[in-house]
């Protein structure tokens, strides 16, 4: 049978685990209400950031160049060049408006796609079946 002393020193290394165990559990409280505070953080701040892109995103169209502004005069001279002298090799036209080859295939690109003209490649070789719309009236349609 136990004595007073066993219980007391019992309740005494009770007291101690129970004294350990609530500091060890008001660490991980501690450590809850911190990681709490740092995700409501990251919610307002991706908030505000989905905010920002949403925000981008209308203001697309603003930022956005306007076809009007893609066309430029080396896309005229281009078609000038075609329509003065016939079929001419992606290297000669490169050669002619000073661009790279692919520059070349760029443009052609551009100029088939707003419809200033009627463009057929064949193994690097550039042919103009017609012209756009006001495209020979435009006054970058020169050889210059």
């Amino acid at each position: 049978m136990k004595t007073f002393e066993t219980f007391k020193n019992d309740l005494g290394t009770l007291r101690t685990d129970l004294n350990a165990t609530t500091y060890r559990v008001e660490k991980v409280q501690e450590l809850l209400s911190d990681l709490v505070e740092k995700l409501d953080g990251l919610y307002d701040q991706s908030v505000s950031n989905k905010d920002q892109a949403v925000d981008l995103v209308r203001a697309v169209d603003d930022i956005k160049p306007a076809n009007k502004n893609r066309i430029q005069a080396q896309h005229f001279r281009f078609l000038a060049l075609l329509n003065e002298y016939g079929e001419m090799p992606r290297k000669h036209v490169a050669k002619l408006l000073g661009l790279k080859e692919s520059s070349v295939d760029q443009l052609a690109t551009q100029i088939r796609k707003h419809h200033l003209g009627d463009l057929k490649s064949r193994k690097g070789v550039y042919t103009l079946h017609a012209l756009g719309d006001d495209v020979s009236t435009n006054g970058n349609f020169k050889l210059v």
